[in-house]
């Protein structure tokens, strides 16, 4: 593997690492404290903590009036590209994705509430019958430069396993706004003419409904996962510890699957069913009888599969009867 001299030479240099870290995360905080993001960054914060977008007008503005984006983040883009220019191989500090035809940059966060950068670079191959994603959540974006033929999506009906859509096609250039209020609401780019960079305004709620991902052409939704990120990142470590066969933490896991979040309970239920099957089936024998808790239905329905599968399993030590 080629490694170009300048990053070998960094690669043993903490100093001039940290020097890199420092100057950048400084020239960050510059652009932040300056006058008019500074406002932004203080709205941000109350957006974020539950005041509505009418009570933020600098906010507001920001996603509404192209001049007014423009003239708030220039200063911030400008200074950074300096620093990049001076610093090519220090690395900015701020939350980013990258993915086939699109990339976000996070500028500032501040509780639920998110303000970045999104990039369509026109790359992605383009198909007939596309995935749409449907986060909890409530999202402005104002075009800043180049366009798309998009199509906005809602929600009109829902069942367990798919949903109904109705879309409306739209053109978007630079100055125009697209607002998608809440989980009911998506956008699919069906066609990016040269690129199209917005900036977008996100928050979600306090109890954030499961992202969904849905097949457009079916309705079938074909994924979905915890719309909360610290969930979701529970999610990974009750999943790391199943991977890890770690059967001493099967108690903890049975504790996490009788309260909290539904996707949570089920994920720890799973886990614990593989690592100590006699304490995951009187678990899931204990929730398939109560009718009032929501994962009943579900929990019926693999004790059934289970059981029926695997004629052992009816020994299981405490378990309830089936009741599937």
């Amino acid at each position: 593997m080629h490694v170009d001299p300048r990053i070998g030479a960094l690669r043993g240099d903490r100093a001039a690492q940290g020097a890199m870290r420092e100057a950048v995360s400084l020239a960050v905080e510059d652009c932040r404290r300056e006058s008019t993001f500074s406002k932004v960054i203080g709205e941000l914060e109350d957006y974020g903590a539950g005041a509505e977008l009418a009570e933020c007008a600098a906010l507001q503005r920001l996603v509404g009036v192209e001049a007014a984006a423009r003239a708030a983040i220039l200063p911030m883009i400008e200074r950074l590209i300096g620093q990049q220019r001076e610093m090519p191989l220090a690395q900015l500090a701020f939350r980013h994705q990258s993915g086939a035809g699109f990339h976000f940059l996070q500028l500032a966060a501040r509780g639920s509430a998110t303000l970045g950068l999104a990039l369509h670079d026109g790359t992605a191959s383009a198909s007939s019958s596309p995935i749409a994603t449907f986060p909890d959540a409530e999202r402005h974006e104002i075009v800043l430069a180049g366009g798309a033929e998009i199509e906005l999506l809602r929600i009109v009906a829902e069942r367990p396993e798919r949903v109904e859509i109705v879309g409306t096609a739209r053109h978007v250039g630079r100055g125009d706004c697209i607002v998608l209020a809440d989980a009911r609401c998506s956008r699919v780019v069906r066609r990016v003419r040269g690129y199209m960079l917005g900036l977008r305004l996100a928050r979600v709620g306090d109890r954030p409904r499961p992202t969904r991902q849905v097949d457009l052409a079916s309705g079938r939704v074909v994924h979905q996962a915890s719309g909360n990120r610290r969930e979701s990142q529970h999610e990974m470590m009750v999943a790391l510890l199943g991977r890890m066969n770690r059967s001493d933490a099967a108690p903890v896991l049975a504790d996490i699957a009788r309260s909290g979040s539904d996707h949570l309970r089920w994920q720890a239920l799973r886990e614990c069913l593989a690592l100590n099957t006699g304490l995951g089936m009187d678990l899931l024998g204990t929730l398939a009888s109560d009718p009032s808790d929501p994962l009943c239905s579900p929990a019926n329905g693999l004790l059934a599969q289970l059981v029926e599968r695997y004629p052992e399993l009816k020994q299981a030590e405490g378990m309830p009867p089936c009741r599937a």
